[in-house]
């Protein structure tokens, strides 16, 4: 049961520093956020990514 508890407090620790970091990006500066979706490296075109956006 203790080996259970470790694995989930670490799954959560991992979640947190990998979530997070964007969760406070997005919060501060949503225009910077925004154009780096808009502008990285995806297989959807830019139009459809435009349209995803609005």
């Amino acid at each position: 049961m203790r080996g259970l508890f470790k694995a989930i407090i670490w799954v959560l620790i991992i979640f947190s520093a990998v979530t997070l970091p964007a969760f406070i990006w997005r919060s501060l500066d949503r225009d910077s956020y925004e154009y780096f979706l808009l502008h990285s490296v995806s297989p959807l075109s830019q139009k459809s990514r435009n349209s995803l956006m609005q």
